[in-house]
C-alpha cells in the first residue's frame, strides 16, 4: 500500500490554473488556435505532461481539437505552426489554407481535361429537369 502512495506522491502535480496564467501571458489572443472557438477553450499540454507549464508546451484548443491532438490526428509541429500563425494574425481566423481551393481545383481539372464529360452531362440533366418541371 505504501508503494502506491509513494508513486502517487512522486508523480508531477497538475496545476491547470498556472497553465492558464502562463498561456494568457504568452498567447494573448483567446480561442482555439485551430478554429477560433472560444466556448469551452482548454489549455493543451503538448508533451502530455500536465506539470510542464512551459509556454512552448501550451496551446489554446477547443475541446474537439484538444481531443484530436491527444489521439494523434495533429502532429506537434503542425500544431505549433498553427499556434504561431494564430498569434501572427492576432486571433483572427483566416482560412489561409483553403481560401481559394475550389478555384484552384477547377483550374487544375480544366488544364488536365478531367471531368468535362461529367460536367456536360450534369448540365444537360439539370436543363432537362428544369424543362420537365416548367
Amino acid at each position: 500500500m505504501t508503494e502506491v502512495v509513494q508513486k502517487i506522491a512522486a508523480e508531477p502535480k497538475r496545476n491547470q490554473a498556472e497553465a492558464r496564467r502562463v498561456a494568457r501571458l504568452h498567447y494573448s489572443h483567446p480561442g482555439c488556435c485551430l478554429c477560433g472557438q472560444t466556448v469551452g477553450e482548454q489549455i493543451a499540454h503538448l508533451d502530455h505532461n500536465p506539470a510542464n507549464n512551459d509556454p512552448d508546451n501550451l496551446a489554446r484548443l477547443c475541446h474537439h481539437h484538444h481531443w484530436m491532438y491527444d489521439i494523434g490526428l495533429f502532429s506537434l509541429s503542425a500544431l505549433k505552426l498553427q499556434r504561431a500563425h494564430w498569434e501572427l494574425t492576432k486571433g483572427k481566423p483566416t482560412n489561409a489554407f483553403m481560401k481559394d481551393a475550389g478555384r484552384k481545383a477547377a483550374v487544375t481539372r480544366a488544364a488536365k481535361g478531367i471531368g468535362s464529360e461529367m460536367a456536360l452531362k450534369a448540365v444537360a440533366t439539370r436543363r432537362a429537369h428544369a424543362k420537365a418541371a416548367a
